[in-house]
């Protein structure tokens, strides 16, 4: 693991399950991670979804081994939201490889 290739600071939310007072089950995102990462853009595309124009992106990011992520969570960097697709740890370099494509919201 190369230190100086983490230069973007990201912020990792896991999903939390709250009750309304009418007692419907609705989902609040807290941060549990702030820390830096190597990003990559890998693919980025245009759709069209209920006559809307998308630009979808598949960005890659690469932080240390020891936080603890997995699929349920998402990335916040630059204002966007990114939902985790795959998670490749690789013990060689000591590193996490995430995933992720832009949310549309």
């Amino acid at each position: 693991m190369r230190a100086g290739l983490l230069n973007y600071p990201i912020t990792i939310q896991e999903p939390v399950t709250v009750k309304d007072v009418y007692g419907a089950n609705g989902i609040n995102w807290k941060d549990v991670i702030s820390t830096r990462a190597q990003v990559t853009y890998n693919t980025g595309n245009r759709q069209n979804q209920n006559n809307e124009i998308i630009h979808c992106y598949t960005v890659t990011f690469t932080i240390r081994l020891y936080h603890k992520v997995n699929e349920q969570m998402r990335i916040i960097w630059n204002g966007n939201k990114y939902r985790i697709l795959s998670i490749n740890r690789e013990l060689y370099k000591q590193s996490i490889t995430i995933v992720t494509e832009l949310i549309n919201e």
